[in-house]
C-alpha cells in the first residue's frame, strides 16, 4: 500500500527484517527474489537457510551476497582512520545441540534477539552460526560483546543466556528463564525482549564506564552518543542532550545521533515551553529523515515534533511508520498510547498502555505517567493517583497532574501540596505553559489538568 512517500505491506515488513542479516556492504534476498534475478545477474548468492521473522506467519529463506564472500565468518571490520569506534558490535550465539526441540527453540530465541537487538541503531547485532565461531578476542574491541544462549532440557525448557566480551572473558552477566514444553511463539519474545532490554543495559553501563576514563575531549562521535544514551537510559535525557549534540557535531551522518537530539530537544520544550527548541528539534528530523527515510528513531522524533506542533495527521503518520520499522519498541508503543489519549481515544490509548506494561519485564517508570494521565481522563482519579504516585522522582509535569489528579478526586490539601512544589521547579508554571506543552486535540480535555491550578469549586 502507498500513502505519499511511505511503503506499508507484508513485502515492506520482510525486507525490512532480513535487511538485518545483510553483511556489511552485502545484500540479503528472500528465496522468491533469488529465483528471479540469480541468474540474469550471474552473482554468487549463499543460501542462509530459513529464518523465523518476527510477525511473519511462515519461514523464510534467506539469500546472501557480499563482496569477497568467504562463508559465514565475517571479516574483522576495520577501523575508522581518525581513531573514532564504529557501530558497538553484539555477537549472537547459540550453543551446538543435537536435539531438534532444542535447535527450534534457539532459533526462536535467537531469531527474536537479533530482530529487537537490530531496531537499535546504534548497535550492530548479528548471529554467528555457532557458539565456537563467537569472537575469540583476537579481533574484539573495547565496545564488542557476545551473547550466549543456550537451551537445556526436552520440555520444559531452559534459556540461559551469558553476556561476555569474548569467549575466552569472564561472564558479565547471566540470566535463566524457564519455558513450558508447550511454549507459545509470544512466551519466546517475552523472554527475548527481557533479555534484549539486559543487553542494552550492560552494552551502555560497560561502554560508559570505559569512556568516561578519557578526557571528554578526545571522545569521538560514537563515544559521545553512547555516554548520551546511558544517560537517557538513566532518566537524564536533559544531561544527555550535550552529548547527542556533540556526536552530530562530530559525525553529522550519525542518524541515531540526529534523532536522538531531536528527540531530547522535544522534552526540552515540553519542559520549559520554549518553541526555539521545538523549532530545533524540527530541523534536526529533517535531517535525519534525509539521511534515511526508513529509521524508525527518525520517524518517532517526527512523530513526537509533530504532535508538540499539534499536526495531528503527521503525528500519526510517523507514528505508524516508526511501529511498522520497529514493532517490538516498547518506548515508541508507549508514546503512541499518550498520543492516542492527546486525540481522546481513550480506549485505543489504554489498550495499546497495558500491552507496553505485559511485555515490559521491567517497565521505565515513565509507563506509570502515561498510564496515569489515560486513566485521569477515564475518569479513573484513584488509579491515576497511584500511578503518579509509584514516580521516584518527579518533574513539574508528574507533580501538576498529581495535583489534578488530587483536585478531581477531592483533596484540596494534596492539590495546593503537589501545585507548590511543581511551581518550586518551574517557577514559569501556569495555565499557559500547560496549555503549550501538553498537546490535547479537544481543549476540554485540558480543563482537567488545569484543576491543577483552581481544584474543581
Amino acid at each position: 500500500m502507498v500513502d505519499g512517500t511511505d511503503l506499508f505491506g507484508d513485502g515492506v515488513n520482510v525486507a525490512s527484517r532480513i535487511e538485518a542479516s545483510a553483511f556489511p556492504g552485502g545484500i540479503s534476498i528472500t528465496d522468491g527474489v533469488y529465483h528471479q534475478i540469480a541468474k540474469r545477474t550471474g552473482t554468487d548468492f549463499v543460501d542462509g537457510g530459513e529464518r523465523v521473522l518476527k510477525n511473519i506467519d511462515r519461514p523464510v529463506r534467506v539469500w546472501h551476497w557480499q563482496p569477497r564472500y568467504n562463508g559465514f565468518v565475517e571479516e574483522e571490520r576495520p577501523r575508522p582512520a581518525d581513531g573514532a569506534i564504529a557501530k558497538t558490535a553484539v555477537r549472537i550465539t547459540a550453543a551446538p545441540s543435537t536435539a531438534p526441540q532444542q535447535l527450534d527453540l534457539a532459533e526462536l530465541v535467537v531469531s527474536s534477539l537479533e530482530d529487537l537487538l537490530t531496531e537499535q541503531r546504534w548497535l550492530d547485532a548479528s548471529r554467528v552460526g555457532s557458539a565456537s565461531a563467537a569472537l575469540d578476542g583476537s579481533a574484539i574491541r573495547p565496545y564488542d560483546y557476545t551473547v550466549k544462549i543456550g537451551i537445556h532440557g526436552a520440555g520444559p525448557f531452559r534459556v540461559n543466556a551469558k553476556f561476555l566480551h569474548t569467549n575466552v572473558t569472564p561472564v558479565m552477566w547471566s540470566r535463566a528463564f524457564d519455558l513450558p514444553e508447550s511454549y507459545h511463539f509470544d512466551v519466546v519474545e517475552l523472554v527475548a525482549a527481557e533479555i534484549g532490554s539486559l543487553v542494552q543495559d550492560k552494552v551502555l553501563l560497560a561502554a560508559s564506564e570505559m569512556i568516561a576514563k578519557k578526557p571528554q575531549s578526545s571522545w569521538s562521535a560514537d563515544e559521545n552518543f553512547l555516554y548520551g544514551r546511558m544517560l537517557d537510559s538513566k532518566h537524564m535525557l536533559p544531561e544527555a542532550e550535550v552529548f547527542f549534540l556533540r556526536a552530530t557535531e562530530l559525525d553529522p551522518g550519525m542518524i541515531y545521533a540526529q534523532a536522538s537530539y531531536a528527540i531530547a530537544l522535544t522534552y526540552s520544550f515540553a519542559q520549559t515551553g520554549d518553541f526555539e527548541h521545538l523549532r530545533r528539534a524540527d530541523e534536526i528530523v529533517r535531517i535525519a529523515l534525509r539521511i534515511d527515510n526508513n529509521d524508525a528513531l527518525s520517524h518517532y522524533a517526527a512523530a513526537l515534533v509533530h504532535l508538540l506542533s499539534r499536526d495531528y495527521d503527521g503525528a500519526r503518520s510517523h507514528y505508524g511508520k516508526a511501529r511498522d520499522l520497529a514493532p517490538s519498541d516498547l518506548q515508541i508503543r508507549a508514546d503512541h498510547a499518550e498520543m492516542l489519549h492527546y486525540l481522546g481515544d481513550l480506549e485505543q490509548a489504554d489498550a495499546e498502555i497495558g500491552e507496553c506494561f505485559r511485555l515490559a519485564k521491567y517497565p521505565p517508570v515513565w509507563f506509570w505517567v502515561i498510564r496515569g494521565i489515560i486513566r485521569l481522563h477515564q475518569g479513573r482519579f484513584g488509579s491515576a493517583i497511584e500511578d503518579f504516585e509509584n514516580i521516584p522522582w518527579r518533574s513539574w509535569r508528574t507533580l501538576i497532574l498529581l495535583a489534578a489528579a488530587y483536585a478531581l478526586h477531592g483533596d484540596e490539601v494534596r492539590r495546593r501540596q503537589y501545585q507548590t512544589e511543581a511551581l518550586s521547579l518551574q517557577p514559569a508554571l501556569g495555565p499557559e505553559l500547560v496549555r503549550n506543552t501538553f498537546p490535547y486535540r479537544d481543549q476540554d480535555a485540558l480543563s482537567k489538568l488545569l484543576c491543577a491550578f483552581v481544584g474543581t469549586a
